[in-house]
């Protein structure tokens, strides 16, 4: 049976991630001279070998308190990192941080390679256009049938409606929301508006998805089967994935990345293996573990 989330190959994450990463960007070799090199104009894209989120000294001040503490955090291309902690450790303001919804008070963010600081709205909207997002609260349009809201991030492509509409049904099937495309939000569960929110963030077939508290009203089998949804993703088109949603720590394998955030700071950063080990002689980590925050 396939493991619902499993680590790429060639991905490492280590408790000292962070300072890996540092120590290898400074001896990251500089490319040649030449006119090649020279004449290659600016990107978008980044390059293969960086990140594809790269957060580098963050703080967050927020009515007067530290709610990001000097944030250091790299999620490379095909990665799961799964993000947990306590109710108010920082972990949503990091995700808002990455899309660019909010401003750090210091320290750089990195989206595809990109400085956000540097962006102008079109700028950083054209590289959401690459995203696939699922926030907390809930984001489906009421006055929408499930079909509709599906086919809404679809409306600026140049192609024929039925070619949208059998795109739309295919992430519906793959969601096992079959017979309901023609539902409106409020006669679906929680849990089937998770599902319809997430086949709409998938409909565009992101290079990343964020995820902000994924398993609202989802069970355990459920909640694997989204997991091995993504997986074969991952497998056969390189999508990362970021998710912050403490109960996914019980479905997810030993090999998966875990980063443990608590009161702003980033506590532990590796695989879930090496959290359960770590938290046995550290009393904070074995206090998150155990949901007494």
């Amino acid at each position: 049976m396939r493991a619902p989330w499993r680590r790429q190959p060639g991905v490492e994450a280590t408790a000292n991630a962070p300072a890996k990463a540092q120590a290898q960007a400074e001896t990251e070799p500089q490319p040649q001279q030449g006119a090649a090199t020279a004449a290659a104009p600016a990107t978008t894209k980044g390059t293969a070998t960086e990140p594809l989120i790269q957060l580098q000294r963050v703080f967050q001040h927020v009515n007067g308190r530290c709610a990001l503490n000097d944030l250091t955090l790299s999620v490379q291309r095909g990665d799961a990192l799964l993000l947990i902690g306590p109710n108010g450790a920082g972990k949503s303001l990091s995700l808002r941080l990455m899309l660019g919804l909010d401003q750090p008070s210091a320290g750089s963010i990195k989206l595809f390679g990109q400085d956000l600081a540097r962006l102008n709205d079109a700028r950083l909207n054209r590289l959401r256009g690459r995203l696939g997002v699922v926030l907390q609260g809930g984001s489906l349009l009421d006055e929408l049938t499930l079909l509709e809201n599906l086919l809404l991030p679809l409306r600026a492509q140049p192609r024929p409606r039925a070619t949208l509409s059998r795109a739309a049904r295919l992430v519906i099937t793959q969601l096992q929301l079959d017979g309901m495309a023609h539902h409106y939000p409020r006669a679906l569960s929680l849990g089937q508006q998770r599902r319809a929110e997430l086949a709409r963030a998938l409909i565009n077939q992101p290079e990343l998805l964020i995820c902000d508290g994924l398993s609202d009203g989802l069970d355990r089998p459920a909640l694997r089967e989204i997991l091995s949804i993504l997986q074969v993703q991952r497998e056969t088109r390189g999508l990362t994935f970021i998710a912050t949603d403490n109960a996914m720590l019980e479905v997810i394998g030993p090999n998966d990345r875990v980063a443990v955030m608590d009161r702003g700071c980033l506590l532990f950063d590796g695989t879930r293996a090496g959290l359960e080990a770590s938290s046995a002689d550290q009393l904070e980590l074995r206090t998150i573990l155990e949901g007494h925050p």
